[in-house]
């Protein structure tokens, strides 16, 4: 079973390459992938302090499956606030756009980043503190 520090330590590499990248206009998809996967593994790091981590996947929580236990395990227990159940989606949903032949520019990139830097800044607001909110 995937670990809490685990997911945070990619969670953090992933997260210091996505700004370098944006920073630097890197390509789209890179730019909206390492953002991404902060996200997950932010959301991975609280599912593993639950016991709510699969462990036959190797590569995590199956995409599918995020959103449903971000909202019945973390936000059902009062662990994290509805709305972070909404920037999720939202930030799935733009990714599914992108991916299935939206605009790949650098306003989306911007306005993608805009919307994910509060979630993940809510998230790695957990780091410290393992189980409380």
């Amino acid at each position: 079973m995937a670990r809490r520090e685990e997911h945070l330590s990619k969670a953090n590499m992933f997260w210091n390459l996505a700004q370098t990248k944006v920073r630097n206009e890197a390509t789209p998809f890179l730019c909206m992938n390492l953002i991404m996967y902060t996200v997950g593994h932010l959301i991975e790091a609280l599912l593993a302090e639950h016991g709510r981590h699969p462990s036959s996947p190797p590569r995590g929580v199956p995409h599918g499956d995020r959103d449903v236990l971000l909202r019945k395990v973390l936000i059902g227990n009062g662990r994290l606030e509805p709305e972070w159940g909404d920037r999720y989606s939202e930030l799935v949903a733009r990714r599914d756009t992108f991916i299935d032949g939206g605009t790949q520019d650098r306003v989306f990139v911007e306005s993608y980043m805009a919307l994910a830097r509060p979630f993940i800044v809510r998230m790695q607001s957990f780091q410290s503190t393992p189980g409380q909110s």
